[in-house]
């Protein structure tokens, strides 16, 4: 029982690395390929990038919860002792390593240069939804 609680515990934050890398390595490819939104197909892209983005954060949200929750669930049970807490503390520096890394590029994307005020209210609103909206309402 207590293998399936640490292979349960590591599997969670091996499952957000691989969540926070696929949907990380999208939203650069789409800063890397637009440096300057001209057009509403850059719009439109970004709408995409973005949109992704939210549900992946979602997905991490329950990944990153689902760690400890099973950690405690197996200490309740008698399964995992206080020790065990590295099974959680390490794998989730490596997530939040990995969410650093992909925070900047997040930043990059946010301030993408929109020549165009029309284009450039476009941007700010696509932005402001992925700040404070939990979905996409494009």
């Amino acid at each position: 029982m207590r293998s399936t609680y640490i292979f349960l515990v590591l599997l969670f934050p091996a499952l957000a690395l691989l969540n926070a890398w696929w949907f990380g390595r999208e939203l650069r490819a789409f800063v890397d390929s637009t440096p300057v939104i001209s057009s509403t197909a850059d719009i439109e892209r970004m709408k995409t990038a973005v949109g992704r983005q939210m549900y992946a954060a979602l997905v991490q949200i329950v990944l990153l919860a689902a760690g400890p929750a099973t950690f405690f669930v197996g200490m309740l049970r008698g399964a995992l002792g206080p020790a065990d807490v590295m099974f959680i503390i390490l794998p989730s520096a490596a997530v939040i390593l990995l969410a650093s890394v992909f925070k900047r590029v997040e930043t990059k994307a946010k301030g993408i240069s929109v020549p165009d005020e029309e284009l450039r209210r476009q941007r700010d609103s696509i932005v402001h939804t992925w700040l404070k909206k939990p979905l996409p309402d494009w």
